[in-house]
């Protein structure tokens, strides 16, 4: 074989196949499976692990959120990352660091760890997932008819994004920024996040 012809072939071994696997198939894996995967339209991706910061922040949003809901008799369910998410229209299965459920969860196929109608989502921005969950993962989240509040968390800076869905449809953004500041969020009746606590000692 000419060696011209050698060098044209031998960057093949390096193309990577990613295997289809099927919903269900996914499903079965990630029961047994002692990390977590996403599932994007047959292939399976392995999360990575989120540092100590990114679950502190993660925890103490789910902190002011359940205490808000408890004060304030409201029915809503939190959860952490844990719980999925079915993007029917996209094909994937998904985990927010955090979600709120409407008052009765819906769950895609009788899966209990597996929802379809989150009511708000918390991401807390990573290096490596940053662009993702402000673009892209937003974009999937829309397709859900109970989705109205996106809320993106900084890790580098005490900032927070909230997105919210209007009456017309539109989604309008308000940055929160600095330990003086408290985020609304209207799609769960006004409930305050507060910088200070969120940030404190971090």
């Amino acid at each position: 074989m000419p060696k011209s012809a050698a060098l044209l072939i031998e960057p093949q071994k390096y193309l990577t196949i990613q295997k289809y696997v099927s919903l269900e198939a996914y499903f079965k894996s990630e029961d047994k499976s002692i990390t977590k995967h996403e599932y994007h339209d047959g292939i399976v991706k392995t999360m990575a692990g989120a540092k100590l910061r990114h679950n502190r922040l993660a925890s103490r949003v789910i902190q002011q959120l359940e205490n808000f809901v408890e004060e304030s008799n409201l029915n809503h369910i939190i959860s952490n990352s844990d719980t999925k998410i079915r993007i029917e229209d996209f094909n994937k299965v998904v985990y927010p660091d955090a979600v709120v459920i409407c008052e009765t969860p819906q769950y895609f196929r009788n899966r209990e760890d597996t929802i379809i109608n989150p009511l708000l989502v918390v991401e807390v921005l990573s290096t490596s997932t940053a662009l993702k969950d402000r673009t892209t993962k937003f974009e999937y989240y829309r397709t859900l008819p109970s989705f109205k509040e996106y809320v993106l968390i900084y890790q580098d800076i005490n900032r927070v994004s909230v997105w919210t869905k209007q009456a017309d449809g539109a989604w309008l953004p308000k940055d929160y920024i600095g330990d003086e500041s408290t985020a609304v969020l209207h799609s769960l009746a006004g409930c305050p996040l507060s910088l200070a606590r969120l940030y404190k000692g971090l």
